[in-house]
């Protein structure tokens, strides 16, 4: 049999795990919608019955970026913890086995269940709410790419990769200690963002977000500089590197780990 993946014995695992969190997943869900009834409730009682698209956008961001994170992190606690992972350790199971369960359920169920709940949450929303005459409330295409809420896949796989790199990485407090590091990087990235793009273009008065639109101030001008199809491409390559790496390590780091 195969030390490192065996399909029968993955699968085996892959059942045991959903038998033992099936209630705490339910709950989850639950909580979801709820979380996400009150913030789109909330958004259209304000907003007089009007529910537009960039909102449902924003909505949909900020669900996948905030209850990702967190339900990645609690999903991958026990592989941090030393103590909690002992029971997870001695399972008759490779690393590779028991880091995909955890990865499948952090990262592809859990967008496939937060896109149902927020189509339900959105669909009951529009339906009950009595927005203008001549505004309608039209039902969002996340994958539609004129709409925002592509960007939120982007995000939650940077949260995602973050997250479980912080959950293997740190025994204590590891959601607490993850948050301060990336806010720590997202500090620094931002810090010397504008004098790597000074040191490349050779022009002060250029400003920009990194992976995103620059502006060019001269006096009173203002000039927005739009990223090409290309740069957008390479960005997106960038990131994806960036999100691959930190998966891999947090695996390697899993498989230091001894009882």
């Amino acid at each position: 049999m195969n030390n490192i993946f065996n399909l029968k014995r993955f699968m085996l695992l892959f059942k045991k795990h959903s038998l033992e969190h099936a209630k705490t997943n339910l709950l989850s869900t639950a909580v979801l919608a709820g979380i996400a009834a009150a913030l789109m409730g909330f958004a259209a009682y304000t907003g007089g019955g009007r529910l537009p698209l960039q909102l449902q956008s924003i909505m949909f961001i900020y669900l996948i970026a905030g209850a990702g994170g967190i339900f990645t992190s609690l999903t991958f606690t026990e592989l941090g913890n030393k103590r909690k992972a002992t029971g997870v350790l001695t399972l008759p199971a490779s690393h590779l086995e028991k880091f995909l369960v955890s990865w499948i359920y952090s990262y592809i169920i859990f967008q496939l269940v937060l896109i149902g709940v927020f189509y339900v949450v959105d669909w009951a929303i529009i339906s009950v709410s009595v927005p203008p005459v001549h505004e309608p409330n039209k039902l969002i295409n996340i994958f539609d790419t004129d709409q925002r809420a592509l960007v939120g896949f982007l995000i939650f796989a940077i949260f995602h990769a973050f997250a479980i790199w912080g959950a293997i990485f740190f025994e204590k407090m590891h959601f607490i200690k993850t948050a301060f590091v990336f806010f720590i990087y997202i500090i620094v990235f931002a810090i010397i963002n504008e004098p790597l793009l000074h040191l490349v273009t050779g022009v002060k008065d250029l400003h920009g977000v990194a992976y995103a639109q620059a502006y060019y101030i001269e006096g009173k001008n203002y000039w927005n500089i739009p990223p090409t199809d290309s740069m957008q491409n390479t960005n997106l390559v960038i990131i994806g590197i960036v999100v691959v790496v930190f998966w891999v390590s947090a695996f390697f780091r899993l498989k230091e780990k001894e009882i």
